[in-house]
């Protein structure tokens, strides 16, 4: 399933969207997500199953894996 985080400054998860568009206009109304300066979006693959994660914590805690697995690793 392809959803984009939002993080900080920090790293820190700030949300989640389903799915890559940040706009859309349906029945003549456009909507548009947007985030203030220095949050950063990342659009990535999710497990389809995260969707139906009740539980904050683990829905943060996978959200955090999967950034972690699709950031460019630092080079020592």
């Amino acid at each position: 399933m392809k959803m984009t985080i939002v993080t900080d400054t920090s790293g820190n998860v700030l949300g989640a969207i389903q799915g890559h568009a940040l706009s859309e206009t349906k029945d003549g109304v456009a909507a548009t997500v947007s985030f203030a300066p220095g949050h950063a979006t990342h659009m990535i693959e999710v497990d389809d199953d995260l969707a139906t994660v009740d539980d904050v914590d683990e829905f943060q805690a996978r959200l955090r894996k999967h950034l972690q697995q699709h950031q460019p690793q630092q080079q020592p």
